[in-house]
């Protein structure tokens, strides 16, 4: 990473630490040779026996323009003329022993720089007397190895310094140099360009195969899938080029009476192969170390820039602890180089404008996970003071965090103090009783402007429409008419506010405890809005009708009070063992029943009240227990340890006992969660023609039913023809539906 490519480059106005620079930082830093016409000189020429190199022709010096007339413009023109431009033209004047005895104190890269810079330079570092320097440029860069065989000393400084580029194709990054080859080349190359020696044959049929003895071989190699490297570590691979080259120089020693040169050739070859191979394994060797030698010394160049520059930013007023932290977290190539004073003055304020713009993003940073934490903080309050309320009188936990000022603390600064930030969460919790109170009063509200707006409700509303409604009415959300309907899809009718409180929405049981366990889904999780329920209303009215009671000062207490049973109607006598049977449904579950079954048969409620007779059969019948105490939806009353995540009745009773009650009252002692358990229990059946036969076991009872081949159609599906067996609707609505114990009429009717 770093600030700006322009770190890595110099600049004409640098400070005289680097008269010399002539665009790079470091001499090692150039990709492209330059061409003799970009050269700071002319051409020279002369021999290289210690004489100066003088150009042929020596520039014309151009006379100084002075304004005649006033000393102000001779003034002028000696002054411009002292601010000359400085270039390196006059190098090439240096004496040759001088010049080479700079050189050695240079590395490979310099000298080949050097040598593709101009063509004087070129001449000497070429001659005789640059073998020392060579050599010496060698020891200089860290025991550079000789070159390889028929190498000069320029092509070998090129192979290992001169870039990173693929000789073949121009691929960059191309680290692997294949000494065999005398090449830098990707590995697509190779793949292309190298043949195995078992392949020689198949390619180069014509060719004698003694070729692959009289050339080197890649110390690289190909990934070749069709080669096993494990089974085959000898395979040797030969570059195509230098196999067609070799035939060509064989060719000439073909000709008769060339027996004994060809014979010269051929071991003169071998032997150059055989110290080629030795002279591989030597360069592989320095490569590697040097590699690990350079690696390390830019990691002790970075730490000790790294040192600098914090030193220098501490020294120019920032916060060493900010310093510290930008240069811990982050990586900077510019780092990775020695600094010159026109660097310094390049980087620091562009490190500077890095570490501001690191410090806002910290404090950001640091402002959302203070606010965070003190988020979750005030949740958790929150979350623990509302657990044992009624779900559907519990405000939203993200209007809590919204209040006014809850939401100005948790958007405030941090203080720098981990107690600090979070000690004030605790003068808010006097805040959530009142929230609550006002969200339950809110609530209360719309539900009596739901009514009071509501012609099917209550009919005489002319006094609560022209008065206007700005209190909730509690008689009025307590009469059985008050029969309500959550906007969700498939909600179940709620009979007066009592009902409306408890409400959760319409998620499953194992929904609703993901819920209270989990603070991201609460605050994703909009609370329910509530409408007057046509049918339930239609239902409730008729009913009171029939018993005789005012649908305008009737409470539903009043209601369960009365102790009726109602057979619907609408449906007709269920068969069942040779006898048929109704439903005996109580007022609320007569709301239900009506409300969930739409088909056309129930266009409109019509009831039957059940004798005394009948009622005394249907009372002296145990009901079964429900909820069952074997479904995870009871609590204790008093704690709040099961409030959270509800557990089977064996668990909560065997729980008393740590409040010192053993034999605990169901209603006052503890009781079942009514959010999760929306639904009345099941009607009994009330058998209207007598059985013949005794009531199957519950194995063969199952097998009757599934051999009649009789269909069914879940009631809550709507408009769908799907059709099932007895045994597939039970089953699709207890998965599909959440309904525990479906029956026939509520939730599935027979078609054939």
């Amino acid at each position: 990473m770093c600030w700006d490519c322009d770190d890595y480059y110099g600049s004409s106005t640098d400070s005289d630490l680097t008269d010399l620079d002539t665009g790079s930082d470091s001499s090692s830093q150039c990709s492209e040779h330059s061409s003799p016409s970009e050269a700071p000189g002319e051409e020279v020429v002369g021999d290289y026996g210690g004489e100066t190199y003088i150009p042929d022709k020596q520039p014309v010096a151009k006379r100084v323009r002075t304004d005649k007339g006033t000393d102000i413009g001779t003034a002028l023109a000696v002054k411009r003329s002292g601010r000359r431009k400085k270039t390196l033209s006059l190098i090439v004047t240096v004496p040759i022993d001088i010049l080479l005895e700079i050189c050695s104190f240079l590395e490979p890269v310099d000298l080949s720089h050097l040598f593709h810079a101009h063509k004087a330079f070129r001449k000497v570092l070429s001659s005789n007397h640059a073998v020392s320097v060579w050599k010496a440029a060698r020891v200089n860069r860290g025991g550079v190895p000789d070159c390889m065989p028929d190498m000069s000393e320029v092509e070998w400084a090129d192979l290992l310094f001169g870039g990173s580029d693929c000789q073949e194709c121009g691929m960059k990054r191309v680290w692997g140099i294949d000494f065999g080859m005398r090449r830098r080349v990707c590995q697509p190359c190779l793949n292309e360009n190298l043949l195995c020696k078992s392949a020689f044959p198949f390619v180069f049929p014509e060719y004698d195969p003694i070729i692959l003895d009289l050339i080197p071989f890649s110390s690289i190699g190909v990934e070749d899938h069709d080669h096993d490297y494990i089974a085959d570590l000898g395979c040797k691979f030969f570059w195509s080029d230098d196999i067609s080259k070799m035939a060509d120089e064989l060719e000439v020693y073909l000709k008769p009476g060339a027996e004994q040169a060809l014979e010269d050739f051929k071991q003169s070859r071998k032997k150059y192969v055989d110290s080629d191979s030795n002279h591989i394994a030597v360069c592989d060797a320095w490569v590697a170390s040097d590699r690990a030698q350079q690696s390390l010394r830019a990691r002790e160049l970075h730490s000790q820039n790294t040192k600098l520059f914090q030193a220098r930013l501490v020294d120019l007023g920032h916060d060493a602890e900010d310093v510290e932290r930008m240069f811990d977290h982050h990586h900077y190539g510019v780092l990775d180089k020695e600094f010159t004073d026109a660097r310094w003055k390049r980087l620091i304020p562009k490190v500077e404008r890095k570490l501001a713009q690191l410090q806002e993003e910290w404090r950001f940073e640091n402002q959302r996970e203070v606010s965070s934490i003190r988020e979750s903080k005030l949740l958790t309050m929150y979350h623990k003071y509302v657990r044992p309320l009624p779900q559907g009188i519990v405000p939203p936990p993200r209007d809590f965090l919204k209040l006014c000022d809850i939401a100005e603390f948790i958007k405030s600064p941090p203080t720098g103090d981990t107690e600090g930030d979070v000690q004030p969460c605790d003068a808010f919790a006097k805040k959530i009783p009142q929230f609550c109170a006002e969200y339950m009063h809110k609530k209360k509200l719309e539900l009596t402007r739901l009514l009071a707006l509501s012609t099917d409700a209550v009919q005489d509303t002319t006094t609560l429409q022209g008065q206007g409604i700005n209190a909730p009415d509690d008689m009025l959300l307590q009469l059985a008419t008050s029969v309500f309907q959550c906007t969700y899809p498939r909600s179940f009718p709620l009979i007066t506010w009592d009902k409306v409180q408890y409400h959760q929405g319409s998620s499953s049981h194992s929904q609703r405890m993901a819920l209270r366990s989990s603070y991201a889904l609460m605050m994703s999780i909009s609370p329910c809005t509530f409408s007057i329920s046509p049918r339930g209303v239609a239902a409730v009215r008729s009913l009171l009708s029939l018993v005789g009671l005012d649908a305008q000062t009737t409470t539903a207490t009043t209601m369960d009070d009365l102790q009726c049973r109602f057979f619907c109607s609408n449906c007709s006598p269920k068969p069942e063992n040779g006898g048929s049977y109704r439903m005996a449904m109580n007022w609320r579950q007569g709301v239900f029943h009506y409300v969930e079954d739409q088909s056309p048969s129930h266009k409109e409620p019509r009831w039957k009240l059940l004798s005394i007779g009948q009622l005394h059969v249907i009372q002296s019948s145990p009901a079964p227990e429900y909820p069952a105490a074997t479904e995870e939806v009871w609590r204790c009353n008093k704690c709040n340890v099961y409030h959270g995540g509800p557990t089977t009745k064996v668990f909560v009773i065997k729980h008393m006992q740590t409040h010192g009650i053993t034999t605990p009252t169901e209603g006052i002692d503890f009781s079942y969660d009514q959010g999760l358990i929306e639904k009345p229990p099941p009607a009994p059946k009330f058998f209207v023609t007598p059985q013949t036969r005794k009531p199957s076991k519950p194995g063969t009872t199952q097998k009757s039913k599934s051999s009649t081949g009789s269909v069914y159609r879940c009631q809550h599906c709507n408009g769908s023809a799907r059709t099932f067996v007895l045994e597939g609707v039970e089953q699709h609505l207890k998965v599909k539906h959440d309904i525990k114990s479906p029956h026939e009429g509520p939730d599935f009717y027979k078609i054939k």
